[in-house]
């Protein structure tokens, strides 16, 4: 687990921390919101990380067709993907959806003319060895991989959230009494806290190893993935007033 703490009293500029008394000069009509005499105000924010093995394994394959009638690469398509569901379908635990589909004219040399298509199937489990051999199937039935890659599910993602919350809570209280201590106040009172910085989940890879070329006719082995990790991050946000 990495912890960062970012601090800034009224202005956080680089890693220079700087401090700004309201003075009691300041013309209300300004719109400032001026501390009681005596205090200080403090603006700061605490971020807590935390990095967690990824649990879902998603893949896409594609099945391609060429002809020189539409008609017959689409049937193509459509028998080679009924046959793909029908056999995605019988996996327990794996999740299967269609994705686009697309059918388009290329025209060649001499004004010849060539119809090409194709649709995307997506697999999707936190059982990889079941997505890792059903895709190994569908490769050996011409479909191709477009991508494979590892993720971190919402519920392991949301299931640390609260825990990083209260760590980020901590570390704002401990930081408002260490600037309240150096600065010579008595103590200090936590005026406003943000809890809506919840920051987005960042990949971390690892090395992946997928065969990504259409396959022959023969059985193709399956495709290797070895998961990587995924950081959490919450941000929490505060003003504290420090007390004289």
């Amino acid at each position: 687990m990495r912890i960062a703490n970012a601090l800034s009293v009224i202005v956080l500029a680089s890693s220079t921390l700087m401090l700004a008394v309201m003075a009691p000069s300041a013309r209300a009509d300004e719109g400032l919101q001026l501390p009681p005499t005596g205090h200080t105000l403090l603006n700061f924010s605490a971020t807590e990380r935390m990095s967690l093995p990824q649990d879902t394994l998603t893949a896409v394959l594609r099945i391609e067709s060429r002809n020189a009638d539409p008609r017959k690469v689409q049937a193509d398509i459509n028998t080679a993907m009924e046959k793909a569901l029908a056999t995605a379908k019988k996996v327990a635990g794996v999740k299967v959806t269609t994705g686009g589909y697309q059918v388009y004219e290329q025209r060649l040399e001499r004004n010849l003319r060539l119809w090409q298509g194709q649709q995307t199937l997506q697999l999707e489990s936190k059982n990889s060895a079941a997505v890792l051999d059903l895709a190994g199937q569908l490769q050996s039935s011409r479909f191709a991989m477009s991508g494979l890659s590892y993720s971190l599910s919402t519920e392991r993602a949301e299931s640390v959230r609260d825990e990083l919350m209260v760590k980020a809570l901590g570390s704002l209280k401990a930081k408002a009494a260490l600037v309240a201590r150096t600065l010579g106040k008595s103590g200090y009172e936590l005026v406003d806290v943000n809890l809506g910085g919840d920051m987005p989940v960042v990949p971390v890879y690892r090395a992946m190893r997928a065969e990504m070329a259409m396959a022959s006719a023969d059985a193709a082995p399956p495709p290797s993935a070895e998961p990587g990790e995924t950081e959490v991050a919450v941000s929490v946000s505060a003003r504290a007033l420090l007390k004289p």
